[in-house]
């Protein structure tokens, strides 16, 4: 990450924003996740519940059909949605390898294939759907439309050289902005997704799933984003700072106690795997 880009974002993120006032339209919540994401969702689910400035109608989760996690589903009241009947295929159909500059060779179907679940439109009732990840928390109130129908997306600093590569490969003349839509959560109108999916199939001439693999970078063990493509493409729109902070497992509490310990600070927490 460069230092300018450090330096952008702490300016934008200590700016004073007006608040703002969210739509009333209830939205879904869909959750793409495998059996070792169940480890952190329940304070997720918690983040989502007590945060989210909008009715939630039905919280979906979509996944393979393991025991584990139906099981979850059906303790915590959410709806199970069998991954591979989203899109007609699951994530075995992808075939995506990588190979890495130490002559590694790493698999990364299951990665994409959840990034395709949330572009997909075809999951819940509602036009609007909060994807986040799994190991993300949210300590602070979240507003995700705005009452004026804008959609409101919470900005970070990464700098992946890999994902603006190859947005242009996929849409050559989408302007990218400053700063990252990389930020573990974001709120899709699956109208703006049929626009978005018409624009990939038109640019590359095959199905918009179609283009984004044949447009991954087989040398780059992660050169794609969702959330930088749709939120470059999407028109109107509000920005703010994500304000989160990284934690291992060993700072793991119960969702009250991380709130007062760090909503002072971070509007959100995630608990990577990775870095356990």
């Amino acid at each position: 990450m460069s230092q300018l880009r450090k330096i952008r974002y702490r300016l934008f993120a200590w700016r004073r924003f007006p608040k703002l006032v969210p739509a009333s339209d209830p939205i879904d919540v869909v959750i793409p996740l495998i059996a070792k994401d169940l480890k952190i969702l329940p304070l997720c689910l918690e983040g989502v519940r007590r945060q989210v400035a909008h009715p939630v109608k039905d919280i979906y989760i979509v996944a393979p059909p393991q025991e584990e996690i139906l099981r979850f589903c059906e303790e915590w009241g959410l709806r199970f949605v069998e991954e591979s009947s989203v899109l007609g295929f699951g994530p075995q159909a992808l075939g995506l390898q990588v190979q890495l500059e130490d002559g590694r060779t790493l698999g990364r179907s299951g990665w994409l294939f959840q990034q395709f679940i949330k572009l997909s439109g075809k999951v819940g009732t509602c036009r609007h759907y909060l994807c986040i990840d799994a190991d993300h928390v949210l300590i602070r109130p979240h507003v995700f439309l705005t009452e004026d129908r804008k959609t409101v997306f919470y900005m970070s600093y990464e700098e992946h050289r890999p994902y603006y590569e190859n947005i242009h490969r996929l849409l050559p003349d989408l302007a990218l902005h400053k700063l990252s839509y990389v930020d573990h959560k974001m709120l899709f109108d699956k109208e703006q997704l049929e626009v978005l999916h018409q624009a990939l199939e038109q640019t590359a001439g095959q199905p918009w799933t179609k283009a984004i693999l044949d447009s991954y970078d087989r040398h780059c063990h992660a050169g794609f984003s969702e959330f930088e493509l749709y939120g470059n493409f999407v028109k109107e729109k509000v920005h703010r700072p994500w304000l989160q902070k990284r934690l291992s497992y060993k700072h793991l509490a119960d969702y009250d106690s991380l709130r007062r310990k760090w909503s002072g600070s971070r509007w959100s927490l995630t608990f990577p795997d990775y870095i356990n």
